[in-house]
């Protein structure tokens, strides 16, 4: 009720000296009671403890001092009451409005530094998978060339094993042919980044930079993973200009050496 009654316009002692007077039956019977003692100074005056019990008989003032308030006055008087209500609660709800604002672009802004830290860690992710399947990769194939080279010798084995006695050598095969000399690289520029945009099958693009020296698997991982075209499992990649679809060993090739530097749009294949 002093809360309410601060909210009209009227101080907490004056409040406290209307609730206490009215026997704290409510907000309006203090107000009424305000209302006919506004000009009286004693009320700012904190109560004391001895003033509960003093107030009934002091409110029998003469008639000279409490002057009653006509229904005009009282009208009046609480119009102006009612507007000093609204300009406070108007006052209080554009401090919380500022407040939560402050609070939006402070959660705004929190929320921006995980978002970078998130992105670090799935950028660190991604390379450790790219890394991971290169060295799969590697190991597949010194075992697929080691059992290649196992199968020729048992060839060879057999061919010794079968070949009839006192049979010449086999003559020595021709030298190979001296290969021309290569010409010599055109100079390029020094690039760290490859700026690459991924079409997606709905048309959508994602973009993203990538080291030079980055396997094209490393992309396809990260497309696998941020891909919002709905498809699933592994994507082949292509480029345009000039058509290319990458085969299985491009995957294990630079991004350097697969011509994709400084920048180039790649397309997922269905």
């Amino acid at each position: 009720m002093i809360s309410t009654l601060g909210e009209m316009g009227f101080s907490e002692n004056r409040a406290k000296h209307a609730l206490r007077a009215t026997d704290y039956k409510g907000v309006e019977p203090a107000m009424e009671w305000l209302l006919t003692r506004t000009e009286d100074p004693s009320l700012e005056e904190p109560p004391s403890s001895d003033e509960e019990e003093e107030e009934a008989p002091n409110d029998e003032t003469p008639a000279e001092e409490k002057k009653p308030l006509t229904e005009e006055e009282k009208k009046e008087k609480m119009e102006r009451l009612e507007e000093l209500r609204k300009r406070k609660r108007a006052e209080r709800e554009e401090k919380e409005k500022k407040e939560a604002q402050e609070k939006e672009k402070k959660r705004v802004i929190e929320g921006k530094g995980m978002t970078d830290i998130k992105a670090k860690m799935e950028e660190q992710e991604i390379r450790k998978l790219a890394d991971l399947r290169r060295r799969e990769k590697q190991e597949e194939k010194a075992a697929k060339a080691k059992i290649l080279a196992q199968i020729e010798a048992d060839k060879i084995a057999r061919k010794e094993m079968f070949k009839p006695q006192g049979a010449s050598a086999s003559p020595a095969a021709p030298a190979a042919a001296v290969s021309p000399s290569p010409a010599p690289a055109p100079v390029k520029k020094d690039y760290t980044d490859a700026r690459l945009q991924i079409r997606q099958t709905n048309g959508q693009p994602i973009v993203h930079s990538f080291g030079v020296k980055e396997q094209l698997a490393a992309v396809r991982l990260y497309v696998e993973m941020n891909r919002t075209d709905g498809g699933t499992g592994p994507v082949k990649l292509m480029t345009n200009f000039p058509k290319r679809v990458f085969q299985e060993e491009d995957y294990e090739n630079s991004l350097e050496n697969l011509g994709l530097v400084p920048s180039a749009v790649l397309m997922v294949t269905k």
